[in-house]
C-alpha cells in the first residue's frame, strides 16, 4: 500500500517521499506474540508497517524495539512495569505505539505514560469508530509534552477491556496527512492475546 496524496486522494505524502506500507515481518509478528505473553494482556500488532521500519536508536542505556515490554532508560524513576512501548522509524517517519496495563481516561496520561506531569495536555482532533473501538484522534504538542515519545505526533487512542492503546506517527507534513497514515496502519492492527 502506498500512502501518497496523488490527485486529492485520502492519504498524504510524507516529507522525504511517500510512505509504503508492507506486510509485517514474521519477526515482528513473533515479537507481538512474545510481548503479549510477557505482559499478560492483548497488545496492538500492526499487520502492515512502513517499509524499512527499524527500532529507534535511543540515547546510551535506552533500549527501544518496534514493540515490546517497556524498558525505560536507567535514569527513569517512573513505574513503567506492565506497559508496552514501541518506537520505530524509517528514513522519513517515526512510529510510536503503547499499551497500558490499565484503562486511562486522561489522553495526556496515555501519551506520556507513567511520566505524565500535571499541565501536560493534548489537542483533541476528533473521534472515530473502528472495529467497534471508540478511537480519539489527538495531536501531541511538544510544548506541553516535553520528553514524550509522542511529542509532535498525531495519535489514535482507544480502550478495549482493561487496557488503553495508542499509535501514532510524527507529524512531518500536515495533521490531516499524518492522521491518514495513522488510520492506514490502525486499520491493520490486531490485538494479539497472550
Amino acid at each position: 500500500m502506498l500512502i501518497s496524496a496523488g490527485s486529492g486522494g485520502a492519504f498524504g505524502t510524507i516529507t522525504g517521499g511517500p510512505t509504503v506500507l508492507v506486510p509485517a515481518s514474521a519477526a515482528l509478528l513473533a515479537k507481538c506474540a512474545s510481548t503479549a505473553r510477557a505482559v499478560g494482556y492483548p497488545v496492538p500488532c500492526p499487520l502492515r508497517v512502513p517499509a524499512g521500519l527499524t527500532p529507534t536508536i535511543g540515547r546510551p542505556g535506552c533500549k527501544f524495539d518496534i514493540i515490546g515490554p517497556a524498558k525505560p532508560c536507567p535514569d527513569t524513576v517512573f513505574a513503567w512495569r506492565g506497559w508496552v512501548v514501541g518506537s520505530s522509524e524509517t528514513a522519513n517517519q517515526h512510529l510510536v505505539l503503547t499499551a497500558s496495563p490499565h484503562p486511562i481516561q486522561n489522553l495526556a496520561k496515555v501519551v506520556n505514560g507513567p511520566a505524565w506531569l500535571p499541565g501536560e495536555k493534548v489537542k483533541v482532533l476528533g473521534a472515530i469508530k473502528m472495529y467497534g473501538w471508540d478511537i480519539r484522534e489527538v495531536y501531541v504538542p511538544p510544548a506541553t509534552n516535553d520528553g514524550s515519545a509522542f511529542a509532535h505526533h498525531v495519535v489514535l487512542i482507544w480502550t478495549v477491556g482493561q487496557h488503553t492503546y495508542a499509535v501514532g506517527f510524527h507529524d512531518v507534513s500536515t495533521i490531516r496527512q499524518t492522521l491518514a497514515l495513522d488510520l492506514a496502519v490502525a486499520r491493520t492492527i490486531k490485538l494479539i492475546r497472550p
